[in-house]
């Protein structure tokens, strides 16, 4: 009794730790040796997932408790999938005008290939990223430099042009039984070699409407890979304080899980969340949809917000409404 005491007791230790660095700011790691900054971003995965199983725990609980109160009447609504009607565009006809017949934007068959149709198609003749306006080569490499980045020189993905989320994939699969329980799904594990999928990876193989979310042109930006990083999949809002990499006006707070947009893609950002939110069910609080329709209304589309749209409709079919009509809101 008093060994399993000890070790509960060393457990918990090292998890309050995990949980200490995981929390490091990253103007503060940004200097360290790779080996040191890739063990703090494996504490932020495991702090999310020390989250994730509270979080289902506590929804199992709720579920349990109620399904055994005999006086109260559940009723649930099942919403159906729409994304029968979802069909791939034939890549590698990207620089073709293309549409799709269903209710779905056509998008790419592997998101290499949005990537690729992102900086080559989109981006081609405006190599700038979208959150810092740092200039990027036709192989991806950033000019840290010349942007205010210059202390993340020597970091190997903050030298790379990435396509980064604007709706997080956390968002987009949260609610999903793909990404709550991959087990589930046979064509996410392999009893022989005992392997199974990633909630990503496996969401991409059974879900067509989560594989269309996550590879949607409209949905991806360019961005220096160690803002993506920093963001991670924090919630998008205004802030009165925060840490902030080199010149670029974007601001973290890792304890609030919230990331500040520069005033110049808030419009941007906020359109395209609604897009999503039309287009794949995201969810919005009435918080965030006053946020939304605030940025909107402050930071109009420009001929750049046109231009990206215009290109991206003719690679996927389809627009975003609410760049094409500004009265939409």
């Amino acid at each position: 009794m008093r060994r399993s005491l000890i070790a509960l007791r060393d457990l918990g230790i090292g998890l309050i730790v995990i949980c200490v660095l995981s929390f490091l700011p990253t103007t503060l790691t940004q200097s360290w040796p790779e080996p040191a900054r890739r063990a703090v971003e494996i504490t932020r995965d495991i702090r999310a997932l020390l989250f994730d199983v509270v979080l289902e725990t506590a929804v199992g609980v709720g579920s349990l408790l109620a399904s055994e109160d005999a006086g109260i009447a559940v009723s649930v609504r099942v919403k159906a999938d729409p994304a029968a009607g979802w069909r791939p565009l034939d890549l590698p006809a990207l620089r073709a005008a293309a549409r799709s017949a269903g209710p779905r934007p056509g998008v790419a068959g592997s998101f290499d290939e949005a990537r690729a149709a992102l900086l080559d198609n989109v981006y081609g003749e405006r190599r700038v990223t979208f959150f810092c306006g740092c200039r990027y080569d036709h192989r991806g490499r950033v000019d840290l430099q010349g942007c205010g980045l210059g202390k993340l020189i020597g970091s190997r993905r903050a030298e790379q042009a990435e396509a980064a989320h604007v709706v997080p994939a956390s968002r987009l699969g949260g609610s999903r039984r793909c990404w709550r329980d991959p087990a589930a799904f046979p064509a996410c594990t392999s009893e022989a070699a005992g392997m199974r999928l990633s909630r990503l990876a496996c969401c991409e193989r059974v879900d067509p409407d989560f594989a269309a979310a996550y590879k949607d042109l409209h949905n991806l930006v360019p961005a220096v890979g160690a803002i993506t990083a920093a963001r991670s999949d924090h919630a998008w809002g205004e802030l009165r304080s925060g840490q902030r990499l080199g010149d670029c006006a974007m601001r973290f707070d890792p304890i609030l899980r919230r990331v500040e947009p520069p005033e110049g893609v808030r419009g941007d950002i906020a359109r395209t969340v609604l897009y999503m939110r039309d287009t794949y069910g995201v969810r919005l609080s009435r918080q965030d949809l006053q946020l939304f329709k605030g940025w909107d209304s402050a930071d109009p589309p420009d001929a750049r917000e046109i231009e990206r749209n215009r290109r991206i409709s003719r690679v996927q079919g389809r627009g975003n409404p609410y760049v094409e009509d500004e009265r939409r809101l």
